[in-house]
C-alpha cells in the first residue's frame, strides 16, 4: 500500500465530519500496477540510443533433408502417456537436496558469470562436465519429461476466494527457472564440445519445460516464468546458429507451438482477480438481507485491503469498523447517485441502507473496471495493445476526475490489477524472437545456394521470411555488402539489443 492510500485510511479513520470525508473521497487510488506485475516489465536503460547493434556471424546452411529431421518440439507420435510435472517435481526435490548439501560452495553459483555468460570458447569444459555429472539424476528426470503428453498441475486456483487467492505460495515456479538454467549449462557444454545433437536435445527439453510451466495454471506468474524459460532457450538457439557446422533450424523453430508464448487466459484470469479477492464487493447477497450483512461486507473489504497493504497502521477489527463507518458517511450519497444513473429505480435505491448502497455501487464499478480491461483480450494481438493503453489512461483519468465511488473500486482493483501491457508484450517478444531467428535461418538457406545475402527479404522464396510479431509487418532489412546486412525489428523496449542485428556471412 502506498503513502496515498495510507493517508486515505488515516484520514477516514480519524475524521468524523462529512466535509472532511467528502474531500477524502476525491483522493486518487494507488497505482493499479502491482510491484510483482511491474517487475515483469522489460528493462530500460538511460543510454538506449548508444547501444551498439548485436553482431551475429553466421555460415551458410541449407534446410535439412528431410525437412523435419530436426525439431524443437516432439512430434505427436513421439509423445507418450504421462504428466510432465511428475519428473519436473522429482527433479526439483533432487536439486534442492543437492543445493542444500553444497550450500555456499555450489560451483554453479560461484562460477555463474563465466559458465553462463562467458564465451563458449572460454568455457572451462572439464569443470562444467564434472559439475553436470554430479547433477545427472536431476537432468535425467528433466529429459524424461520431454516426451510426456500432459502437463497437469492441479493447484485448485478456481476454488480459491478472498486473500487466499493471492497468498498462495508458488516457490516451485522459481525452482523451475533454476532447472532451466541447468539445462542451459548442459546445452552450452554440448555446443562448446561440438555435440550439436546433444545440444538440440537439451534445448527441446527446455522448450517443453517452458510450455509446461506456463500452462501449469492461469496465474500470470506461471505464464511469465514459462515465457522466460522459453526465452533463455531461444538464446541457446541463437548460439547454436552461429557455430560453423550448425544445421539449419528453420523448420525446428516452426515446430514450436503457440502455447509457449500464450498469455491470454492468464491475463483474463488476472484482470478479474479483484472479484475473487474481494468477494464481498463483487458477489452480492439477496436483496432482503439485513443491513448488518452489508456493513459486515464493507468492513471485511477494509480489513482485506489493510492486509494487502502490508502495513501495521490501522489493522484490526476496531479500526476496520471505524473506517467502514466513515466510508458509509462519505460515500453513501455519491453511491446512490451512481446506482440511479446506472438504471436502478430511485425509490429502490433510496430504500437501501448506506452500507448496501456503497457496496452495490462499488461492486458495479469493480465489474466495469475489470471489463474495460478484459474486453480487449478477445481482440487479435496486433490491435489490442492500443486499446489497452486507452483503458489504462481512462482509468487514471476517471480517478483523477474525482468520482467518489470509483475511488473505493479503483483502490480494490488497483492493488491487484496486473501490468497488462507489459505481460502481453512478454509473449509477443517471445514470438518476435522466434520469427527473427527463423528469418535468419531463411537467409542462411539462401546463402547456401547463392553464396551471398539476398538483396531483399522478398528474394527468400524457398524458405520465406516471417513477419515481425510486434507489427505483423516484414522485418526491416538492409544489405550493405554481399556478406553483411542488417535485420531490423520493432524495438520490444527502449534498450532492446535485438532491434538491429548485424549479420556477417562467413564463407567456409
Amino acid at each position: 500500500m502506498n503513502a496515498r492510500t495510507l493517508t486515505l485510511f488515516a484520514w477516514i479513520g480519524c475524521m468524523s465530519s462529512v466535509t472532511a470525508l467528502s474531500a477524502v473521497a476525491q483522493v486518487q487510488p494507488l497505482d493499479y500496477k502491482t510491484p510483482a506485475a511491474s517487475a515483469s516489465t522489460a528493462p530500460t536503460a538511460p543510454n538506449a540510443a548508444k547501444i551498439a547493434p548485436k553482431i551475429l556471424k553466421i555460415h551458410p546452411a541449407a534446410e535439412p533433408v528431410p525437412a523435419l529431421k530436426i525439431r524443437f518440439w516432439p512430434d505427436r507420435f513421439e509423445m507418450v502417456a504421462g504428466n510432465t510435472f511428475v519428473p519436473f517435481q522429482r527433479a526439483t526435490i533432487m536439486s534442492l537436496e543437492k543445493n542444500r548439501s553444497a550450500g555456499a560452495e555450489d560451483p554453479f553459483f560461484k562460477n555463474y558469470d563465466q559458465w553462463m555468460e562467458g564465451s563458449l570458447d572460454e568455457l572451462p569444459k572439464q569443470e562444467v562436465a564434472k559439475y553436470l555429472d554430479s547433477q545427472q539424476n536431476v537432468l535425467s528426470e528433466l529429459h524424461r519429461a520431454m516426451r510426456m503428453r500432459d502437463s497437469h498441475y492441479e493447484l485448485g486456483i478456481d476454488d480459491l476466494r478472498g486473500l487466499e487467492t493471492i497468498q498462495l505460495l508458488l516457490p516451485e515456479f522459481e525452482h523451475m527457472r533454476q532447472l532451466a538454467r541447468l539445462l542451459v549449462l548442459e546445452t552450452r557444454l554440448a555446443l562448446a564440445e561440438g555435440r550439436t545433437e546433444d545440444a538440440i536435445r537439451s534445448i527441446r527439453v527446455g522448450f517443453r519445460m517452458g510450455e509446461a510451466t506456463g500452462n501449469a495454471s492461469d496465474l500470470l506468474i506461471s505464464r511469465l516464468v514459462g515465457v522466460a524459460i522459453s526465452g533463455i532457450m531461444l538464446n541457446q538457439v541463437e548460439e547454436l546458429m552461429q557455430l560453423q557446422d550448425s544445421p539449419n533450424v528453420y523448420w525446428a523453430l516452426a515446430t514450436l507451438p503457440d502455447s509457449i508464448a500464450e498469455m491470454d487466459e492468464a491475463l483474463k484470469f488476472e484482470v478479474s482477480i479483484a472479484s475473487r479477492v474481494f468477494p464481498g464487493l463483487s458477489h452480492l447477497p439477496a436483496d432482503d438481507v439485513e443491513p448488518a450483512v452489508w456493513r459486515s461486507r464493507l468492513t471485511q473489504a477494509v480489513k482485506d485491503m489493510q492486509s494487502l497493504g502490508g502495513s501495521e497502521f490501522g489493522n484490526g477489527d476496531v479500526s476496520a469498523r471505524l473506517i467502514a463507518g466513515a466510508l458509509m458517511i462519505a460515500l453513501t450519497e455519491p453511491s446512490r447517485a451512481e446506482l440511479i444513473a446506472s438504471g436502478m429505480g430511485k425509490e429502490d435505491v433510496q430504500a437501501m441502507s448506506p452500507s448496501e448502497a456503497v457496496v452495490r455501487a462499488t461492486a458495479q464499478q469493480i465489474t466495469r473496471i475489470q471489463d474495460d480491461f478484459a474486453k480487449w483480450m478477445f481482440l487479435p494481438e496486433p490491435i489490442r495493445m492500443t486499446y489497452i493503453d486507452r483503458s489504462e489512461a481512462s482509468l487514471e483519468s476517471n480517478t483523477r476526475a474525482g468520482s467518489a465511488t470509483i475511488n473505493l473500486a479503483a483502490m480494490a482493483t488497483g492493488m491487484l490489477m496486473p501490468a497488462i501491457k507489459a505481460a502481453n508484450q512478454a509473449g509477443l517478444r517471445t514470438r518476435q524472437m522466434i520469427a527473427r531467428l527463423a528469418t535468419i535461418e531463411a537467409i542462411r538457406n539462401y546463402a547456401a545456394t547463392h553464396g551471398e545475402f539476398p538483396k531483399s527479404l522478398e528474394e527468400l522464396t524457398h524458405l520465406p521470411a516471417w513477419p515481425d510479431s510486434l507489427t505483423q509487418q516484414a522485418f526491416g532489412y538492409e544489405r550493405e555488402t554481399a556478406t553483411r546486412a542488417k535485420l531490423i525489428s520493432e524495438p520490444a523496449y527502449s534498450s532492446d539489443p535485438n532491434a538491429t542485428i548485424v549479420l556477417e556471412l562467413l564463407r567456409s
